[in-house]
């Protein structure tokens, strides 16, 4: 595997990516020794991309134990955060509307074209990379990006649940079915598609 120059980023992204997807579940220990070996790296990037992850809350980590993948949240703490979430991106949305700046919507058609290619692939790493980019997007186009600092942490501490679709195309078409009611200039059908989307 190759990573580009900030080995610490790249591994964090890469191991990111496959908790958030579910391809390493919760509880799952992650050991320095095994990481340097798959991404071909010294132990020190690693420990750096594990330590950025706990700061996250994607991993735990105990003396003498080691480091894990996080448990997912309760229930209760998941609805929290749900709730959490769409307040920011309404508001992120809300506020777009204010300005109807066609940049934004010029990027989320691109993310939409990529996003549909990845969905209809096998590549679940890229799904979560475009999902996520989807979204930021949204949220940084809102008061010169000051919303990201509050959404960032709300949505790592959201596994992302692709299984609640039949195939990820579901997945592509709710990301579509916002961005054109934004086109549309329909605000509430907007709102309303984002809202049934975070869940």
């Amino acid at each position: 595997m190759k990573l580009a120059s900030n080995l610490q980023e790249q591994v964090a992204s890469h191991l990111r990516r496959r908790i958030l997807s579910g391809q390493l579940l919760p509880d799952t220990p992650l050991r320095e020794q095994t990481l340097a070996e798959e991404f071909g790296i010294s132990r020190g990037p690693i420990r750096d991309a594990l330590l950025h992850l706990t700061k996250e809350g994607l991993l735990v980590a105990k003396p003498n134990v080691g480091v894990k993948v996080a448990a997912e949240p309760s229930g209760f703490k998941r609805n929290v955060i749900v709730h959490l979430r769409r307040e920011v991106e309404a508001s992120a949305v809300t506020a777009w509307f204010g300005t109807r700046d066609a940049g934004l919507l010029r990027r989320l058609d691109d993310n939409l074209a990529l996003y549909r290619e990845a969905c209809g692939g096998s590549d679940l790493g890229q799904v979560v990379e475009l999902d996520m980019a989807f979204h930021r997007l949204i949220v940084e186009a809102a008061d010169q990006g000051s919303l990201v600092d509050l959404w960032l942490p709300i949505m790592l501490r959201m596994f992302l649940r692709y299984s609640r679709h039949r195939d990820l195309m579901e997945s592509y078409r709710e990301h579509a079915a916002i961005v054109r009611a934004m086109h549309a200039g329909r605000e509430w059908e907007a709102l309303e598609a984002l809202k049934s989307h975070i869940v």
